[in-house]
């Protein structure tokens, strides 16, 4: 018998296209374990705001999501960060609603729906993942950005009952406040065997977006993820007389390219050495990554990596995959050096450099007692983590 229904509401996009799907899919399966109905409200970009029908409902993997559009132009943004129409509607549907958790919701929707969970004894919950600082855009999507996230951070979210956080960074922050710690997991089925490395060339992976696109990047310290570092260490690597093959996944050439134009004759140095794929199916993606000897994450040391939890992580560890990483987050409570992984420091220049090239130049059988150690791994399975659940309901 069901304890109540659980509305779980964000910019998610079901049920594997970005992160925070992966995320709150988890965590809705611990939820469902403990015994609670899970009901979202998502986003569905081939939706339009200009359709007389401006949201879907949905069912995946058990669970029933309704989505709304996402935003295209300033109109619909303003539509976006302010409107709580489907919430309004969906929470009538349902009448044993026991807690409402928003995803780094937009602050002045996240405010309303707090404000209608207080007056109807409802739980309200923030599950709070990131915290972003200088970002590019116009001066009006700057302005704008930084207001929604203040409010959130510093105002909402220490009026909520309970809060979800990824990081002990949050959880300091946030110290008067009932939290749990959850990093950013995945749902696996059906676990599968390492595919081993054969030492023919070191394969190495990336799959994201680092940065916006379309533009120029005018502060490289301003990307989510430092690929430009990644592609300019393994480029020092080429030189001392290292080969290797650099998958990417996520973005093609030419939008690299678009951002950072500088990068140009370097990757036509390195030719077939670095391979751009472009957008593919998570499905694809996690097939690629278990082919690959190393995953290659990195990030500068800011707010913004210590607020977070990087998606990668648990995916290659999941993959059976070591990473190779910088230390931000609480990635020090996951990674045992040389075990299932390695960190390196980009500012330490040669001696890293020598490292990292170390690094690439490991034996196959050295690779697939790592690859053997991801898979013997629980760190990220999901049942490790119904008790932390616990205490938040």
């Amino acid at each position: 018998m069901s304890k109540g229904t659980i509305l779980y509401i964000g910019g998610f996009e079901l049920p594997d296209k970005n992160a925070a799907a992966n995320r709150v899919m988890a965590n809705a399966k611990i939820l469902t374990k403990l015994g609670y109905s899970i009901i979202f409200i998502g986003i569905d970009r081939n939706l339009s705001y200009r359709n007389e029908l401006q949201y879907t409902k949905q069912e995946f993997e058990g669970f029933t999501c309704w989505n709304i559009p996402y935003p295209n132009n300033n109109k619909e943004w303003l539509k976006y960060l302010t409107s709580v129409d489907l919430f309004s509607n969906v929470i009538r549907e349902y009448r044993d609603i026991k807690a409402v958790i928003c995803y780094n919701y937009q602050a002045v929707a996240f405010e309303r729906i707090r404000r209608y969970c207080q007056k109807n004894s409802i739980k309200i919950i923030s599950d709070c993942t990131e915290w972003y600082g200088g970002t590019e855009g116009s001066l009006i999507f700057k302005a704008l950005k930084y207001l929604d996230t203040t409010f959130r951070m510093k105002v909402i979210n220490k009026k909520v009952d309970s809060l979800i956080v990824v990081s002990d960074y949050l959880a300091s922050y946030y110290n008067n406040k009932n939290s749990i710690v959850i990093p950013t997991l995945i749902n696996m089925v059906n676990k599968k065997e390492p595919i081993y490395a054969n030492n023919k060339v070191t394969k190495l992976i990336y799959a994201g977006v680092p940065f916006r696109l379309g533009k120029p990047l005018k502060d490289r310290q301003l990307a989510k993820d430092r690929l430009d570092l990644a592609v300019l260490m393994l480029y020092n690597s080429f030189k001392m007389g290292i080969d290797f093959q650099f998958d990417i996944y996520g973005i093609t050439r030419e939008q690299y390219l678009e951002v950072l134009p500088s990068d140009k004759s370097m990757l036509d140095e390195l030719e077939h050495r670095v391979i751009f794929h472009g957008r593919k199916s998570n499905k694809v993606i996690q097939r690629m990554i278990r082919n690959a000897d190393y995953s290659l994450l990195i990030r500068d040391d800011n707010r913004t990596t210590k607020v977070g939890f990087p998606t990668k992580f648990t995916e290659s560890i999941n993959c059976n995959v070591p990473v190779i990483t910088t230390k931000t987050s609480d990635l020090h409570k996951y990674l045992i050096d040389g075990k299932n992984g390695f960190f390196i420091d980009v500012n330490n220049n040669n001696k890293d450099l020598q490292r990292f090239i170390d690094i690439l130049s490991l034996e196959a059988d050295q690779i697939n007692e790592m690859k053997e150690f991801c898979y013997n791994s629980d760190i990220f399975n999901l049942e490790n983590w119904t008790d932390e659940f616990k205490l938040i309901l």
